[in-house]
């Protein structure tokens, strides 16, 4: 199959580059390339890429950098084709595969990476090259194949024994997997060869419950002694120490270094609450012109059982109780709705979640939500490949609840609510990955959290029968009741191992893959209180929308 190759002079403003050709080495050439993308001049690196491959037909290295050029373009079939065109020229060489792979990763077909990573695999039998292999590991946790992941980074392990990052890498996914002795002893090695490492002194926070005699808080210390003042790794720190702090009970000093490294946090991205309300009342506005969908729960095979709530409220508890039905698959976290919606909104996957805002929901038409389901599920299969039931664990499509159930009838919403106040400390003392802006300041977290349940309200009052809410206290003091009810909501038939979740040994990928591995507890119910000296920012935010801590457990009900 031939795809079709970037203009080599004309970029998307129109303008055209008259360069001479000049006789260079590859390398040169190679060069002025990759100075033309980080200038994002496209349309030079193009012109620069297609002058040294007249000259240098054979060299991988420019076939890549042309497939890069098609990426950042948007020609996804361009960008693979010329993928294929590097390994053709050097087909011994496996970062020319990983190359391939990601090009498939980036356009969201992941069966086709997992066969690249699986051929290069093998071909890398004899590879000693510690970065080919957490190379390779990295790849395969990006398509969901975590024993994949773990048998590279083992492998990489092996031919660098004293590696800090393998460590890391690998420690990671042992705590995703539930083998936390193991992970520990990692990142505890880790520290002994890198006592600056602020990632293992973060993550061993996150591990398990801090006992007071731990040496992590002498561990942190000394991290924070050897990075520079303003080094970014202060912000880890800081949250490390908050942990430990409310671990061991010292609830003041825990409150100050999560208010640091907030502070800092908040700094590095700027932030604003008034965009993330004005998407909510753009999606309520366009949810409402809807037409009426049509009935097509018997035409597809799949049913997909969203839960949605705020982060850090028990969504990863329900999601862990329902994957323990024999008949339940879950695909944790994915992007698939958000993906399919900004596509349907007429921007490609390259724009990511932050290209989902007001402007694209108001340009939604009906021609791009006609295709919102097949799309979705096709994005959600290269991770549930095809189940008849499944889990999508996001929290945040608690924004898209409307147009879910407009685009798939036939789709059941699990609602995971908690006490506002606790809601709010919890996320606030969560360092995210990416997102959940509003976590880092006390009044913007309430007003956000006013918004959510607002929203949340309206959405159960159009769907009353498609929305089922777990409240987050009721489950963990009557998890027999509620799991039964939860059970009855999903139509599926009574089964004594979603009472033994965390015997579950499936991978979880979120912030509570530690938590998910114990039996349900009740010690974070009204949390907040040991807090509350200090949230004079969040009580006073929350009482103007009429939340106050005497109602907030009945606030909407």
């Amino acid at each position: 199959m031939h795809f079709s190759q970037p203009s080599p002079s004309a970029s998307a403003e129109g303008k055209t580059h008259e360069t001479p050709i000049r006789m260079q080495t590859a390398s040169q050439y190679l060069k002025d390339v990759k100075q033309a993308m980080m200038e994002n001049d496209l349309a030079k690196a193009s012109h620069y890429c297609t002058l040294a491959l007249k000259a240098y037909p054979e060299n991988g290295d420019l076939w890549v950098a042309l497939s890069d050029i098609s990426l950042r373009l948007g020609q996804n079939k361009s960008a693979i084709n010329m993928a294929l065109k590097a390994i053709n020229c050097a087909p011994q060489l496996c970062w020319h595969y990983f190359h391939l792979a990601g090009c498939y990763i980036h356009v969201h077909v992941l069966s086709a990476a997992k066969k690249v990573l699986e051929q290069v695999e093998k071909n890398m039998a004899t590879t000693v090259c510690e970065s080919a292999w957490n190379k390779l590991g990295e790849l395969y946790y990006m398509t969901n194949d975590v024993d994949g992941a773990m048998r590279a980074h083992e492998r990489a392990l092996s031919v660098a024994p004293d590696s800090v990052s393998t460590r890391n890498h690998l420690a990671a996914l042992l705590r995703f997997k539930g083998q936390l002795d193991d992970a520990q002893k990692l990142y505890l090695e880790v520290l002994e060869r890198d006592p600056a490492n602020y990632q293992a002194c973060y993550n061993l926070s996150q591990l398990r419950v801090v006992p007071s005699d731990s040496q992590l808080i002498t561990f942190i210390d000394n991290c924070e002694h050897q990075l520079a003042q303003n080094h970014h790794g202060h912000i880890m720190l800081n949250y490390a120490k908050g942990k430990v702090f409310e671990d061991t009970g010292r609830f003041d000093d825990a409150f100050a270094s999560y208010q640091n490294g907030a502070v800092c946090k908040r700094k590095q991205r700027g932030y604003y609450l008034e965009r993330d309300i004005a998407l909510m009342q753009s999606v309520v506005k366009v949810c409402d012109s809807l037409p009426a969908p049509a009935n097509t729960a018997n035409t597809l095979a799949q049913s997909p059982f969203f839960v949605v709530g705020l982060p850090r409220t028990g969504t990863t508890l329900v999601e862990r109780i329902l994957s323990s039905h024999p008949d339940m698959v879950s695909g944790g976290e994915l992007n698939a709705f958000p993906m399919a919606l900004l596509e349907a909104g007429g921007k490609s996957l390259a724009a990511g979640l932050d290209g989902l805002d007001s402007t694209l929901i108001n340009a939604l038409n009906d021609a791009g939500l006609a295709k919102l389901s097949s799309r979705y599920l096709q994005l959600a299969n290269n991770y549930v490949e095809g189940a008849p039931r499944f889990i999508d664990k996001l929290p945040f499509n608690f924004l898209y609840c409307g147009f879910i159930l407009h685009a798939m009838p036939h789709a059941k919403i699990v609602h995971v609510k908690r006490n506002p106040f606790d809601a709010a400390i919890s996320n606030f003392k969560m360092l995210f990955d990416r997102g959940y802006e509003y976590s880092y300041d006390l009044a913007d977290t309430a007003h956000f959290i006013a918004a959510y349940e607002d929203l949340m309200q309206l959405w159960k009052a159009r769907y009353p029968t498609q929305i089922h809410t777990v409240e987050y206290e009721q489950l963990v003091a009557n998890q027999h009741v509620e799991t039964e009810q939860l059970l009855q909501f999903c139509q599926l038939n009574w089964h004594e191992n979603c009472l033994h979740f965390h015997r579950n040994s499936s991978a979880s990928h979120t912030a509570s893959a530690s938590q998910v591995r114990e039996p349900i507890y009740q010690k974070s119910v009204d949390l907040w209180r040991q807090y509350e000296p200090h949230l004079a920012p969040l009580k006073t935010a929350f009482a103007s929308h009429g939340i106050l801590p005497t109602t907030a457990r009945n606030y909407h009900e």
